[in-house]
């Protein structure tokens, strides 16, 4: 029977399966134990549901092991498991900002593998798209998805446990991005509160059970490159995404309630965040958490590893903030950032302020007032090799007044967090 809470309430159920590695029969065997200890794949999917979707985390179709994307034979079992019990299950992903999805299926093997199980594969970027409602949305009112989605009656959330520039960690709850059709509309999450849009996102469209993958997880300067792979051997899983983000978090040595959208999913009911009222299935916390854990700056003013420059905060969108923090940890030339002449101060985010010190840099078309009185780059975000000639040309002291263009687009956000009309 399971155990109650303080408040008399059943207890959120997280299962951690340790998987030691990345083959077929560690996989198939972590997984098993998960599945077996919620009852079986009828246990989880609830009897009538005619219509699974599985959201995987593929981003930009790096290999697993690097820590970027799922291991797919998690997506492989799964299916099987699922199709066994007589359910159509449907595999779809929309890759990150700027990526073609269809890449990411065919590099990650994920492509050749649904056509050999006979499931179809989803390209949320490339199909019709429609707008659904969010019912008591903050933020948001509506979504623009797939038109496959609404169709589903469970979605299963494949995440990779990693970290994230732009949110701390990316686990069950941010996976559900992907979703999302359209790069600018994305964009329009992190224009607003990247954080509150995905407990909209997830108020609409919530897993009905999570996996987080760990077998190999990422650490550091996350998602993408710089971040670092970090062998950790597990499976975390449940049917509570916020319970499974709080056990990934607290493996990877943060406290849930240290990061945004955790605890406002938490605050929203949408799942619990608190350790006292989660019953840990499997290996115990403490058993296979790390002896440490690389993560991101909790705060924008240290986005900047280096003395030599500087970071002004002008409350930026974390879009721009995961741009600067790739660049400056893992694509600056580090030789020049210690002959450095002068120092840099990086202006980011619209309310960021020139001291008029003449060595200053303006980043992002929110800064556009800037334009032609400092080193300005537009974009929105601007890519980061956009201002990498600006920020180094200014560290050997060189500040002439240029700009740099982009061909990212702008988009304008009203008080009430839609897009203003085109009329």
């Amino acid at each position: 029977m399971k155990k109650k809470g303080s408040n008399d309430t059943p207890l959120s159920s997280v299962y951690i399966a340790k998987t030691t590695k990345g083959t077929r029969a560690a996989v198939r065997d972590g997984l098993s134990r998960m599945i077996d200890a919620f009852g079986g794949i009828a246990g989880i999917i609830p009897d009538g549901t005619k219509k699974v979707l599985i959201k995987p985390n593929l981003m930009t179709g790096k290999p697993w092991h690097t820590g970027i994307t799922v291991n797919p034979l998690l997506i492989e079992f799964m299916v099987s498991a699922i199709q066994s019990e007589g359910i159509e299950v449907i595999v779809g992903e929309g890759a990150g900002w700027g990526c073609d999805s269809r890449e990411a299926f065919n590099a990650t093997g994920v492509s050749e593998l649904c056509a050999k199980l006979h499931v179809p594969l989803v390209d949320f970027k490339r199909g019709k798209s429609i707008r659904v409602l969010v019912p008591h949305g903050e933020l948001l009112k509506d979504l623009l998805v797939d038109e496959v989605l609404p169709m589903c009656d469970f979605i299963i959330s494949l995440a990779k446990m990693k970290t994230h520039c732009e949110t701390i960690v990316s686990l069950a709850l941010k996976n559900m991005k992907g979703l999302i059709a359209e790069d600018r509309e994305r964009l329009r999450f992190h224009l607003l509160d990247v954080n509150r849009c995905l407990i909209d996102l997830n108020r609409r469209f919530k897993p009905g059970f999570s996996i987080v993958e760990g077998i190999t997880a990422l650490e550091g300067i996350g998602p993408l490159l710089p971040g670092k792979p970090k062998p950790l051997g597990i499976l975390v899983g449940g049917a509570d995404p916020v319970a499974v983000d709080s056990v990934c978090t607290h493996l990877m040595g943060l406290n849930p309630m240290d990061i945004r959208h955790i605890t406002y999913a938490h605050e929203a009911g949408l799942g619990t965040a608190d350790l006292d009222e989660i019953e840990v299935l499997g290996e115990k916390i403490e058993s296979v958490k790390p002896a440490s854990y690389e993560y991101p700056p909790m705060n924008i003013e240290k986005l900047s590893p280096f003395d030599a420059i500087r970071i002004v905060n002008g409350n930026p969108c974390t879009n721009c903030i995961a741009s600067l923090a790739s660049y400056l940890h893992g694509y600056i030339d580090t030789e020049i950032v210690e002959h450095a002449t002068e120092r840099v101060d990086i202006l980011i985010g619209g309310k960021a302020k020139s001291r008029n010190t003449g060595k200053e840099i303006a980043i992002g078309n929110c800064l556009q007032r800037y334009r032609g009185k400092i080193p300005f780059v537009s974009g929105c975000p601007p890519p980061s090799d956009a201002y990498l000639e600006l920020v180094e040309r200014g560290l050997k002291g060189d500040f002439t007044i240029s700009t740099v263009n982009t061909d990212a687009e702008v988009i304008e956000i009203s008080e009430e967090g839609q897009q203003p009309s085109e009329d």
